[in-house]
């Protein structure tokens, strides 16, 4: 990596002035020079907000209804053209773990000592609601008809009457009011309720700790029809093709297809051992993403068979036929270190190519969907769990020490990096109307706009750190 380092975000130098629309923030236009000046300051809440470009839609759907918001991996909300926004949230808890962008608000959720679901203002990051609930909550929020969705539970195992299952203590479902974080109904469940569930229509379709596939009615709560399964859920959120309802589960390790017409198992792929090792991580935590009938995922083998959930690891990226379960391929990525509580890459699939990390040796690939073959490879400073972002040409992905990165997509050349400090988890970032949003292991949320990287003028993206977070109701001098 180059050693330079730019000492401001910069925007990039766009002529003629008439391509330069206002900046608003809190209902009044904002002189440009001034939202510029403000940007220069650091990534800091800027409260200034880039008015939609002309002619475009007048709003965002106000829906976010899968993991993702896309069946391929690409946390980029169609249809949505609110505008570009620059702020860090003030801290709002130990730890912020997913976020969802819906309308003019962002959902998120806390995973500290005192687990909560959030709403804040999409113009300047400021709660607008906080919701306290009974367990760690790590899904990511599911926005529809005026409500919010998520589940709770933990990373911790038992047993009963010799069957291993996930997640101890309290483990619920809630429908929270999405304008007041208000609970409409709560279900608590058997296991945890950590993965993302869909929502097809008003029914959300959940996968639990506790060995059982859910329907539920979205407005009232009450479970529609439920089907006993093999394997226990760990964080592989599901994704939908037609009929076919596509998920990963641990002990045992195998993906799997329940088929929401006849409420059964469609399929079953079971993972063996690949090149002498066992599958024995990661199926569980990868959420699968799905083109062109094809789905993949990763996971993972011991290579210390003493210690068969820690240790190194070896992942394998792969693919299997979306209808039938069949292998396609399978690609050894690398071994490495086993992350903790998380030993899988998430997937992105998009335009014949499968971007996956491989957590273990901190190095993000890109893969040819067809036959699975590396097309590159690059490494980042340090590992990270979650699938990036994509624009058309640009990657984005943030690592666990809190960089958020600029790729080139075709070639994999690292373009820029900006240091945010922090971590993320590994549900990942969102690009929503020219904004990445960030949930950061520190408490808070960052939106920066992804020119901040592309028009920056050296590799090294660095502004103040900690960001500048101006008070409510008007800007700050830099510094202030």
């Amino acid at each position: 990596m180059r050693n330079e380092i730019e000492h401001r975000a910069r925007l990039p130098n766009r002529q003629p002035a008439r391509h330069h629309p206002p900046w608003r923030g809190l209902g009044a236009a904002v002189p440009r020079t001034i939202a510029v000046a403000a940007l220069l300051c650091g990534a800091g809440a800027s409260f200034l907000r880039q008015a939609p470009v002309a002619g475009a839609a007048s709003g965002a759907t106000g829906e976010w209804l899968r993991y993702h918001a896309d069946v391929a991996g690409n946390a980029m909300p169609a249809g949505d053209h609110y505008g570009t926004v620059f702020w860090r949230s003030p801290k709002i808890n130990d730890q912020i773990f997913a976020l969802s962008v819906a309308g003019d608000r962002v959902y998120a959720t806390g995973t500290g000592t005192k687990p909560a679901v959030y709403a804040l203002n999409r113009d300047n990051g400021q709660p607008i609601w906080a919701r306290q609930v009974d367990n760690l909550v790590m899904t990511q929020p599911i926005v529809a008809n005026g409500r919010v969705y998520i589940g709770t539970g933990d990373n911790t195992y038992f047993f009963q009457h010799g069957v291993k299952y996930f997640g101890t203590g309290s483990n619920s479902i809630y429908a929270l009011d999405a304008g007041t974080g208000t609970v409409a109904w709560r279900l608590k469940v058997f296991g945890d309720a950590m993965p993302t569930p869909i929502d097809d229509h008003g029914t959300l379709y959940w996968t639990t700790g506790g060995r059982r596939f859910l329907a539920i009615d979205a407005a009232t709560g009450k479970v529609r029809w439920s089907l006993s399964l093999p394997s226990f859920a760990s964080m592989s959120s599901p994704v939908q093709d037609g009929n076919l309802v596509i998920f990963g589960g641990s002990q045992t390790y195998a993906e799997y297809a329940v088929n929401i017409q006849t409420h059964k198992i469609a399929w079953q792929h079971t993972f063996g051992t690949w090149d002498g090792l066992k599958i024995s991580n990661g199926v569980d935590d990868c959420p699968p993403a799905l083109v062109n009938g094809r789905i993949f995922c990763t996971g993972s083998a011991s290579l210390n068979p003493a210690r068969p959930t820690g240790g190194q690891i070896r992942q394998f990226a792969f693919a299997l036929d979306a209808q039938t379960g069949r292998l396609l391929w399978r690609h050894n990525q690398g071994a490495g270190f086993r992350p903790p509580f998380f030993a899988a890459g998430v997937p992105l699939a998009q335009g014949g190519v499968v971007y996956v990390e491989s957590p273990g040796n901190k190095g993000l690939q890109a893969l040819d969907a067809r036959t699975g073959k590396l097309i590159w490879m690059t490494k980042l400073d340090a590992m990270d769990r979650s699938a990036p972002v994509i624009d058309g040409k640009n990657l984005f992905i943030v690592d666990d020490k809190g960089s958020l990165y600029q790729i080139d997509a075709a070639a994999g050349k690292l373009l820029h990096r900006l240091v945010l400090g922090g971590a993320v988890g590994n549900v990942g970032i969102v690009l929503a109307s020219g904004t990445l949003y960030v949930p950061n292991a520190g408490g808070y949320v960052d939106a920066v706009p992804e020119h901040a990287l592309t028009g920056a003028a050296g590799f090294n993206v660095k502004p103040l750190n900690p960001p500048i977070v101006m008070p409510a109701g008007g800007a700050a001098a830099c510094g202030a």
